[in-house]
């Protein structure tokens, strides 16, 4: 891969380790974490990804212990929204109302990206040839952070609960290997972002899930006595 190829890679990624940190920040904020806090959770929501895919394709010491500037650029941007939100005071009325669509907008953007440069992470590590563990390596550069995020915060992962997700960073992975193969980098990383993007904004916009099971309260309340039971005749 030429230098103007690790350029545009490097470009991406702090376009999107900047997207991510915000939005791990805003969520601390939300959440009544202090400034440390804020930091660790916009730092781990930026890199976790990239370190869970650093792992599964066995790239050690991973990148991002390798070259500390995504996690430099993460605590900075965690810093300053601190800061920022910090002037005016508490997380309410218009940015509370603003909360949703930055957290949406920020996700989509680091999703978008992270699942490209996941794909061109594993490509440098010599997996080329391995079309399933190229999706994965996008996918998991995708999520990763934000379930990350999510389980620090005690917050249930949107991946397993929310719109579309996953499937449009593995949807945007597929996209772009399908090009890749039939056009030059940047044309495949557009057409990637575009579907990713588009496919996780109509989620939202038009309520599409996958299947769930609805238990109802009665159901619900059966299978929590049943689980007390249980733990009763354990414990006698």
């Amino acid at each position: 891969m030429n230098e103007r190829f690790d350029v545009i890679v490097t470009i991406l990624e702090l376009i999107g380790t900047a997207a991510f940190a915000a939005s791990g920040a805003l969520t601390a904020i939300k959440r009544r974490f202090d400034l440390f806090g804020v930091i660790i959770i916009g730092v781990t929501t930026a890199v976790g990804g990239g370190i869970m895919r650093d792992i599964v394709i066995g790239s050690h010491p991973v990148a991002a212990f390798r070259d500390p500037l995504a996690m430099s650029a993460a605590a900075l941007i965690s810093v300053l929204v601190f800061a920022a939100l910090a002037v005016k005071g508490d997380l309410g009325g218009k940015a509370l109302k603003l909360y949703d669509t930055a957290m949406l907008m920020l996700d989509t953007i680091g999703l978008g990206i992270f699942t490209v440069t996941g794909i061109t992470a594993a490509m440098r590590s010599g997996v080329s040839d391995n079309t399933f563990l190229l999706v994965f390596s996008g996918v998991i550069t995708g999520v990763g952070g934000g379930v990350l995020r999510d389980i620090f915060v005690n917050k249930k992962p949107e991946i397993f609960v929310g719109n579309i997700y996953a499937c449009a960073s593995a949807t945007g992975a597929a996209a772009f290997l399908l090009c890749y193969g039939m056009m030059s980098f940047m044309p495949a990383c557009m057409v990637s972002l575009v579907v990713t993007f588009s496919l996780r904004l109509m989620s939202v916009k038009f309520g599409w899930n996958l299947p769930k099971i609805q238990i109802k309260a009665r159901q619900e309340r059966r299978i929590a006595a049943t689980k007390e039971n249980l733990i009763n005749k354990k414990g006698a």
